[in-house]
């Protein structure tokens, strides 16, 4: 997505990061981290494509926006029916092998999207769009649940700092893609940023399949019934109170995202154009947070005792972006927007990087195998948790934002986020009194009173 652009610096040091995370258990070779890497970098790319680029080619089509908005919502609507199916089908093919697969698939629908204006008819037109998102929310699904298995998999002791490392990689992405795609859409017209990325994936898909070491070998049969496995996934407390706090981060991005801008232009009058420079400011301010917040998560044993405070920051940022009728004093104005907003993406980075860990952890220690089968049925389970939550969010968020305003949804998601912050506050002192225990324990001389 950048050819002749020089990687800036934090890039740069970002990739060490992820190769000095290796340990003589799984150390790889470097160029597959790379792969890894870029991989990352062009995730966050699709979506950025997409947001300013297709609304503009469908109005002058004469498609309405309901119809576009449903083209968005599909791909949710896919990865809800899709990820439940890759813990299942993802091993019998081999998480490195989908992890490839699921790259030539996105990169092929990337193409087909730049390809999309060619068709004459509009009805063909909004089906060919349907058709290449569904394609396109099945090689993500397969592409995500592999990936988190291969960090798994590869960073067994530091998922979170490598977790951490991607997200900041697809940050860049999405900051970068408006940026580069809007210089090509200059040079070669609505296809060429599409072709110039999808022909970057299929490469990048290429490099993975000769690069990447094998991560689980494809197995022609998994467990008969994964009941057993899903008692003892929804029997652990952590493990349920970790999908809440993930739904509730899917829930407020994607609310959030969708129903912005009608208030941002009535209330403080900011435009469309003005609006995606928040969003590019705010992903720039987020990109060095990622790193860190993973670094700080792999740093501690309570790992609740960081994310509490993450999370209630996440409801402080979802007050101050859009001041609620509760009398606090506060009117609606730019920088407000800006610094609610910016607070909240940072702190829900925080809550969001250490999840899949704990998660995973909490499963292997209830008694499931510690073998790629269950880390992609984690993964699986992971990600469709999150997009459960997307679709609810832009479901009942828009239902919310319809019957009452844009400040009273952010003041009602902002109160759910601090009832969740209070759960994991209650978790981090149980888990905290329990550290003490065991240390007191493990201190005292067998045989003493």
């Amino acid at each position: 997505m950048r050819p002749g652009l020089q990687a800036p610096r934090d890039i740069t040091d970002l990739h060490a990061d992820l190769t000095a995370l290796q340990t003589p258990r799984d150390r790889i070779d470097l160029s597959a981290d790379l792969v890894e890497t870029t991989r990352c970098l062009m995730g966050g790319c699709p979506v950025a494509l997409m947001i300013p680029f297709f609304p503009l080619g469908a109005r002058r089509r004469g498609v309405s926006q309901t119809v576009t908005d449903a083209v968005f919502s599909c791909f949710a609507l896919a990865q809800l029916v899709v990820y439940p199916l890759t813990g299942r089908l993802v091993p019998r093919v081999g998480a490195s092998r989908s992890y490839s697969l699921g790259l030539v698939l996105a990169g092929v629908s990337t193409v087909a999207s730049g390809v999309l204006p060619l068709i004459d008819s509009t009805r063909a037109f909004i089906a060919a769009c349907f058709v290449t998102r569904v394609v396109e929310a099945v090689a993500i699904s397969a592409l995500n649940t592999a990936a988190l298995t291969v960090v798994a998999n590869k960073f067994l002791e530091r998922t979170n700092t490598a977790v951490g490392i991607t997200e900041t990689m697809t940050g860049v992405g999405i900051s970068l893609g408006p940026a580069i795609g809007g210089g090509l859409y200059q040079l070669g017209g609505y296809g060429l940023p599409f072709y110039v990325l999808g022909v970057l994936m299929l490469t990048c898909a290429g490099l993975t399949a000769l690069l990447m070491p094998s991560v689980g070998k494809p197995v022609r049969r998994t467990h008969a019934c994964p009941w057993p496995t899903l008692r003892v996934f929804a029997g652990s407390a952590e493990v349920r109170l970790c999908c809440v706090m993930l739904l509730t981060v899917s829930i407020s991005w994607t609310a959030i995202d969708l129903s912005i801008e009608p208030y941002v232009v009535v209330a403080i009058s900011v435009t469309p154009a003005q609006l995606r420079l928040y969003f590019l400011a705010v992903a720039c301010a987020c990109i060095p947070f990622s790193a860190v917040w993973g670094r700080a998560h792999d740093s501690v044993h309570n790992t609740h005792a960081l994310t509490t405070p993450c999370i209630v920051g996440a409801a402080l940022g979802l007050l101050l972006l859009a001041p609620s009728p509760l009398p606090y004093g506060l009117r609606p104005s730019w920088w407000l927007l800006g610094v609610g907003w910016t607070i909240k993406e940072i702190s829900q980075r925080g809550a969001f990087i250490p999840l899949f860990s704990r998660i995973l952890k909490t499963c292997l220690t209830s008694g499931l195998g510690d073998t790629v089968v269950t880390q992609l049925f984690v993964s699986s389970v992971f990600w469709t948790v999150f997009s459960v939550g997307n679709v609810m969010g832009s479901t009942v968020g828009g239902m919310i934002f319809d019957v009452t305003s844009f400040p009273v949804l952010a003041t009602v998601l902002a109160g759910w986020t601090l009832l969740v912050a209070a759960a994991s506050g209650t978790q981090a002192f149980r888990v905290h009194l329990e550290s003490r225990s065991s240390s007191s324990s493990a201190a005292t001389p067998d045989g003493a009173e």
